[in-house]
């Protein structure tokens, strides 16, 4: 298992690093190396559920974020080329539940009395980056290939740490 958690790590990390440096030649793959990629994750997080057996609800919630993952891929590969548009739409979505966890905190931090001035602007951004995407998908991808390199390359390093085996994702 921790031989294809590697497999799965290494494959973001490959994916990311090229989505950062050929963001335009990406476009027309990505649907295919995304799509495996969830696959992947899908059937890992699968896998670490029947093993378990236990239907705590940490591990419950790493069952449906796999689930979900993997029939995203599937759909992804199916479609191909013609998944672009609900990619960048489905981004978005997630993109505008980010900023909603980010204004939660800094609505947070404001109720007790401490520094909000961060997430207030990584609010704003995830909220302007989601509805640039959200009303022009086509247009903005390219620049929001970039992003998902870099957003890869984070969950590359995250996918190693604890909380995988765990299925924890409660800070997504």
């Amino acid at each position: 298992m921790k031989n294809l958690q590697t497999i799965i790590c290494c494959l973001f990390l490959m994916i990311g690093v090229l989505c950062i440096f050929c963001a335009e030649h990406i476009t027309s793959v990505l649907p295919y190396l995304l799509g495996t990629a969830m696959i992947l994750a899908g059937i890992i997080q699968c896998v670490i559920y029947a093993k378990s057996r236990s239907a705590s609800a940490q591990n419950v919630s790493g069952l449906s974020y796999g689930l979900v993952m993997l029939i995203m891929g599937l759909v992804f590969v199916a479609q191909g080329g013609n998944a672009l548009g609900p990619m960048g739409t489905t981004w978005a979505i997630i993109g505008i539940r980010k900023a909603s966890k980010s204004l939660e905190h800094a609505i947070e931090q404001i109720r007790l009395k401490q520094g909000f001035f961060l997430p207030i602007v990584e609010f704003f951004i995830r909220l302007t980056l989601a509805l640039i995407l959200l009303f022009d998908p086509f247009e903005k991808f390219s620049t929001h290939i970039v992003i998902l390199g870099i957003e890869l390359l984070v969950i590359s390093v995250r996918l190693t740490g604890p909380h995988l085996l765990s299925g924890d994702y409660a800070a997504e």
